[in-house]
């Protein structure tokens, strides 16, 4: 017999590789088939119970959260809204159950309690809405009867009677604000014990008002009936609500074990079929070493394909780097060895090569979508080299700075352009600087920076967002002038109700009457004075004695005055600049705007906290700003916080001319002041001002005493105090007297340089006097009359010219300097 060739005995080994293959591929296939129908089974039992639990939980966690918030409602209408929508989850669960499901009884009771909610809350809002109103007319009133109990003129046995019948309002309101039965029951008992007492007393006045609290109070419609309906509403409200919570509870329960069952199912199924997988594995495992015996044996004869190998893989490498990627090899030819090797080697080579195209393909479109980006953009757009050099930018920039495109294409550096277009820096808002330009034109510049040191520069037009928020501002300030025409024409009706009750009985009233007659007329008047100072200086024409101030300086000079005032447990702490900020501003009035901020602060710190006093400054202007950790203020109230006669304290105190005051004098000034402040974040209060030039003069040499004899006559030991060691470094001799009489004798024993007399001495404005008993008998050289409310004309200031001069307290040693600098001693 004829032996057979190689090629022949390398078919018939190829062959038997062949059906080995097959053989293998057959089992596994088989395998994967009946794992597939498997999976499929487990899909269809499993994941449907699963979707399922999950629906029910989420439907359940839904009911159990609206349920609690309809008891947070006030409103009947949302209330009944919100209980159609949690019985309309309730039926959607029931219609997902099978019939005698143990659920539907769970799910009856969750409707039922849910309606009975419903309908407590609703019936409990309408009895809260009638509290509400009868609890505000009786505030009304009793604020009535406090006035009516307050006024003096009215016998003390007609005030009893107003302080009782205030007092049962009180008891009342008390009841209508109370959080339970027991408080309503403690309210009731105080009515009908003060109600048992205007009774056994006799009401002398108020009958009808009495009457009229009764009606209010007592009966089916009163008030304290009101309070029980509306608090047993609430507590069935709470029971309901329980039952809703524990029938929710009960769902997620429930879907809770279905899941839990199902899982129980996947693992069972999972440990079938591991089984299922080893033992296939086994099968597989010993076909497949059958078949490395006989492809051993095959080998034997296939030491030729390395030549083969080696060609397939230069011709793939040669149309590779022609640029031909789809060339390919195949995966399984001489796995583990150089053949192997240079067949992953080729592998690699081509995927690195699909990876750069792709990646060019990826930089072509970002860079064009970088490019409709920069031309679309609103605003002007500049990336800045680390050196501050414009790299590229987009057309709006040149738009949006006013600037012709040429200018730009040299690339200089931005700074450069803004200064060149004639912008200048403004305060601008948090984050950002701001930018004013010629025409009135304003810019908003945002910064961000680039890793390689660069930054890339937004540029946004604000023009027309500043108009309309000034237009805003317009409609505030007339709003506001009209809510000050009222509140004044308020006060000062108070005020000249006082001043002509007590002159109409003035003449009739005998000599010790009268000085409390005339007392309460002084005292009228100087709160008159005093709220026509503080609209003075919201409608930013008080008098003003500016002055270059370096503002570290001045903090650092108030900052014990206003740890003073502070709670010990607030600190204060200040941020001076790095370099000296001057401004042209009147002293006085800054160090009394920042004392006016601070303790403002202080009122909106509940408990221990910090307040920062931090100096900031641009090229043209300078800024302080007053940050606190209180509680900050909503968007309501911080949008009428510069309004007039405003206050959000709690407690009713303040005026509402704090802020006001301190808005006049800073625009008064040519500043601004901006406010920004979040709830539970605090507030800041920043006060811009513009800047002045800081040349310095150098300190004159130590001199003689400007006076050599100062007379001080001051009734406030404080004032007396301050003034002594203000005019001590100036002074030789300085002599006090503590009120008028002490003033005239002190005149009449010697002779003085300098007088200085507060205006109102014990009550009586005996300052003039004391100035002109000085000035007309020689005993003075010069006078000054100090106050902290000066009118507007001086008197005698024709007759004695310089020599008399008028300053606000606090006393300035400087202005006093400066005031009487023609005035030399002898």
């Amino acid at each position: 017999m004829k032996p057979l060739s190689v090629r022949a005995r390398l078919f018939f080994a190829l062959a038997a590789l062949t059906l080995a293959t097959f053989l293998v591929g057959a089992i596994a296939w088989t395998a994967l088939d009946r794992m597939t129908s498997r999976v499929d089974r487990l899909h269809g039992d499993t994941l449907t119970a699963v979707d399922g639990a999950l629906t029910l939980s989420r439907q359940a966690a839904a009911i159990a959260t609206r349920a609690p918030y309809i008891m947070a409602i006030d409103s009947p209408f949302r209330i009944g809204q919100e209980g159609e929508e949690t019985v309309r989850l309730i039926e959607e669960i029931r219609a997902g159950l099978t019939p005698g499901s143990p659920l539907s009884p769970v799910l009856g009771d969750m409707r039922a309690a849910t309606e009975a909610l419903v309908s407590d809350m609703q019936a409990r809002a309408q009895f809260r809405d009638r509290t509400l109103r009868t609890t505000a007319a009786l505030a009304k009133m009793e604020r009535r009867f406090a006035q009516l109990a307050a006024g003096a003129e009215a016998p003390l046995a007609e005030r009893q009677d107003w302080f009782t019948l205030q007092r049962l309002a009180a008891a009342l309101i008390g009841a209508g604000r109370a959080e339970n039965l027991i408080g309503v029951g403690e309210f009731q008992r105080e009515y009908h014990r003060l109600r048992l007492v205007a009774n056994t007393e006799g009401m002398r006045d108020g009958l009808s008002d009495l009457a009229l609290l009764a009606s209010m109070a007592e009966g089916p419609e009163g008030l304290f009936e009101l309070r029980r309906l509306e608090l047993t509403r609430q507590v069935a409200a709470r029971g309901a609500l329980v039952r809703v919570r524990l029938g929710a509870a009960r769902l997620i329960g429930e879907a809770e074990t279905a899941t839990a069952g199902a899982q129980a199912v996947i693992a069972e199924e999972r440990a079938s079929t591991t089984s299922a997988i080893a033992l296939q594995k086994s099968t597989i495992l010993v076909v497949s070493l059958a078949s490395a015996a006989l492809a051993l044996f095959a080998a034997l004869f296939v030491s030729g394909y390395v030549t083969g190998n080696l060609k397939a893989i230069s011709n793939a490498m040669m149309r590779l780097a022609a640029g031909d990627r789809s060339s390919r090899l195949p995966r399984g030819e001489g796995a583990g060895d150089e053949i192997g090797k240079l067949f992953h080697a080729f592998r690699t080579f081509r995927a690195n090569a699909l990876r750069l195209d792709r990646s060019n393909r990826r930089l072509a479109q970002r860079t064009a979508m970088f490019d409709n980006m920069m031309r679309g953009i609103s605003d002007g757009v500049a990336i800045l080299s680390d050196t501050g050099a414009i790299i590229l930018h987009n057309r709006r920039l040149a738009e949006v700075l006013r600037l012709s495109e040429e200018a730009i294409r040299a690339r200089p550096s931005l700074d450069a352009l803004i200064t060149a277009g004639g912008w200048r820096e403004e305060t601008g808002p948090a984050g950002a600087a701001g930018l004013t330009g010629p025409g009135g034109r304003h810019l908003v510049r945002r910064s961000s920076p680039l890793p390689d040191g660069g930054q890339v520069v937004l540029l946004a037009d604000v023009t027309e967002q500043r108009e309309a928020r000034d237009r805003m501002e317009q409609v505030r300030r007339i709003e506001a002038l009209g809510k000050v025409t009222g509140e004044v024409a308020h006060d000062f009706g108070n005020i000249l109700s006082t001043i002509n009750g007590s002159l109409h009985l003035l003449d009739k009233a005998g000599p010790e009457r009268q000085h409390e007659l005339i007392d309460a007329i002084a005292n009228a008047a100087e709160i008159g004075t005093s709220q026509v100072q503080r609209l003075l200086a919201f409608a930013r024409r008080q008098r003003l004695a500016p002055e270059k101030v370096e503002l570290n300086g001045l903090i650092e000079g108030i900052a014990d005055l206003v740890s003073l005032a502070l709670r010990e447990e607030i600190a204060l702490e200040i941020e001076p600049s790095n370099a000296p900020v001057t401004v042209l501003v009147d002293p006085g009035q800054l160090e009394s705007a920042l004392l006016n901020l601070c303790l403002n602060a202080a009122h909106a710190i509940d408990g221990p906290g910090t307040i920062r006093l931090r100096i900031g400054a641009t090229r043209d202007s300078a800024g302080i700003e007053v940050i606190d950790s209180g509680e900050g203020m909503t968007p309501d109230v911080l949008e009428h916080a510069m309004e007039p006669f405003f206050s959000a304290r709690s407690d009713g105190t303040g005026t509402g001319l704090g802020l006001p005051m301190v808005y006049g004098f800073i625009r008064q000034s040519g500043g601004e002041v901006q406010i920004f402040s979040q709830p539970g974040e605090g507030t800041t209060v920043r006060m811009s001002l513009p800047r002045v030039g800081t040349a310095q003069t150098p300190a004159p040499a130590a001199a003689a005493p400007r006076w050599r004899r100062v007379l001080v006559v001051e009734d406030n030991p404080a004032d007396l105090r301050a003034h002594r060691a203000a005019l001590t470094p100036h002074a030789g001799d300085i002599v006090t007297a503590t009120n008028f009489r002490e003033g005239l004798a002190r005149l009449e024993q010697g002779h003085y340089d300098l007088v200085v007399t507060d205006l109102s001495l014990d009550g009586v404005p005996d300052g003039w006097q004391v100035a002109e008993t000085a000035l007309s008998s020689g005993a003075a050289r010069s006078v000054a009359v100090v106050s902290g409310r000066l009118p507007d004309r001086i008197p005698h200031v024709d007759k004695f010219g310089p020599a008399l001069v008028a300053l606000p307290k606090p006393l300035d040693i400087g202005a006093l300097l400066g005031a009487t600098e023609g005035i030399r001693q002898t």
